[in-house]
């Protein structure tokens, strides 16, 4: 899809008929041309021609950001989902390039042809670079299975929409997610609900780990996290603290190695022990 128009800004006086056809639909719909016209008129004070917003109002409708019903028009929810598609990309592709140095949180990197090793102030900062990093690579391929070992699950508890529409998304596309998990908390064994409702897998073990381990497509990751910071993490999680867990821990500064090997047979490998537990 080719974007044609740029979005408009919402608190703004709109530049152009364009503009102040989308702001009026998004507040007030489905709307007819003359309806259209009038409250454009009467709220930006606008003083352009009805040739020109019946102008832009087919244009508009051409290029399928509008759709018409009874001459009735109102915003084309596939235009904003489109939208939100290629604006979700855009955000991905940019933050996790390769640029390494930009990262926001990391203390320093080392990189080699086929080994990343990075290093993190924060958990949370470590977080937010793989769940960009994850969102780049799998955007290239279809049907991946991911496989998490894990000695906590804490992001369910800070999802967003988008993070749970991206997990639906995955699984819609054919992706596979495999959780094993060595945490025994309340919380834990709602998130292994919540994530089976989803389609994923998700055991809970009594495996205790030295490093929590992701594997997808070639490349196996590993997350160095502090033991005194996973007994905090475990402390939290119990008390269902969502506050302390994000102040005194998540956020707390540290030192979190993240080594991504790019090794097809390690992957491999690794990937079919973790299934192997289900």
């Amino acid at each position: 899809m080719a974007f044609n128009i740029l979005i408009p800004e919402l608190n703004s006086k709109p530049k152009n008929s364009k503009d102040a056809i989308i702001n009026t639909l998004t507040l007030e719909w489905p709307l007819t041309l003359r309806q259209i016209y009038y409250k454009i008129r009467k709220h930006y004070n606008y003083s352009s021609s009805y040739q020109s917003v019946y102008k832009a109002v087919k244009e508009l409708t051409k290029l399928n950001v509008l759709k018409s019903k009874d001459k009735k028009y109102e915003i084309n929810i596939e235009w904003i989902k489109e939208v939100q598609s290629f604006t979700d990309i855009v955000e991905t592709n940019y933050y996790a390039k390769d640029k390494v140095q930009n990262i926001s949180g990391l203390k320093d990197s080392k990189q080699g042809e086929d080994i990343i090793i990075l290093n993190f102030e924060t958990l949370f900062d470590a977080e937010k670079y793989l769940y960009y990093f994850i969102k780049t690579e799998l955007s290239k391929k279809e049907k991946q299975t991911i496989c998490y070992e894990i000695n906590h699950e804490w992001k369910r508890l800070f999802y967003l929409r988008a993070e749970y529409n991206y997990i639906k998304k995955l699984l819609n596309k054919g992706h596979k997610i495999y959780f094993l998990c060595s945490g025994n908390s309340k919380y834990e064994k709602e998130s292994k609900e919540f994530y089976q409702s989803l389609g994923a897998k998700f055991k809970l073990t009594n495996k205790k780990l030295t490093n929590d381990l992701l594997v997808f497509n070639n490349f196996f990751i590993q997350i160095f996290i502090p033991e005194e910071l996973n007994k905090q993490i475990k402390h939290y999680l119990k008390e269902k603290n969502t506050l302390g867990l994000l102040q005194n821990a998540l956020e707390k500064k540290t030192s979190i190695k993240v080594i991504i090997n790019r090794d097809k047979e390690l992957t491999n490998e690794v990937r079919r022990q973790i299934i192997k537990q289900f």
